[in-house]
């Protein structure tokens, strides 16, 4: 009965963290795993053409004729290829989706996932100004907006209460 529980609790761990991911089974299986975004950018000639998974903070959209360009801050992917802070981003991502993304819904700031083919880096690019990994998106995946928490609307203080767990100051305790 234990054996039969512990193959029945991994069996569903193993189904949750791979129900995590926000990208489809082929993406995921073509992705190139583990490569820090530098040295995407550093190897360029080694994985143009490669898939890839990544992640920002979107900068701005601009659509063209036929396609939409995204430029977005990139981030490391969190649990379920979520992005996470902007602060330790190490470049830009410019990202060529073919078709419309409609700038009111894809705005600044906006978390996005990206599964694509790598097609260029700032490695070739001696004009530019900050490093940058250029995709052409296959799969995107917007987050939702997360909308902070609310404060606790009640004031508390445990000076006045008096009991023993309490911090009951009086100047006379006994």
């Amino acid at each position: 009965m234990k054996i039969a529980l512990h193959w029945i609790v991994c069996l569903a761990l193993i189904v949750w963290v791979s129900g995590c991911a926000v990208m489809t089974r082929e993406i995921q299986e073509k992705a190139l795993q583990g490569l820090p975004f530098t040295e995407l950018i550093a190897g360029i000639d080694q994985y143009r053409g490669e898939t890839v998974i990544v992640g920002g903070h979107i900068v701005s959209v601009e659509n063209l004729k036929d396609r939409s360009r995204i430029v977005a801050v990139q981030t490391t992917l969190g649990l379920g290829q979520e992005p996470e802070s902007k602060d330790l981003s190490k470049g830009r991502l410019i990202l060529v989706y073919k078709g419309f993304l409609d700038p009111e819904v894809y705005t600044k700031d906006r978390r996005i996932t990206v599964g694509g083919r790598i097609l260029d880096s700032s490695a070739h690019d001696p004009k530019a100004s900050f490093p940058y990994l250029k995709v052409s998106v296959e799969e995107i995946h917007l987050w939702p907006v997360r909308k902070p928490a609310a404060a606790y609307p009640y004031w508390y203080d445990d000076y006045w209460y008096p009991y023993p767990w309490g911090r009951w100051r009086h100047p006379y305790w006994w």
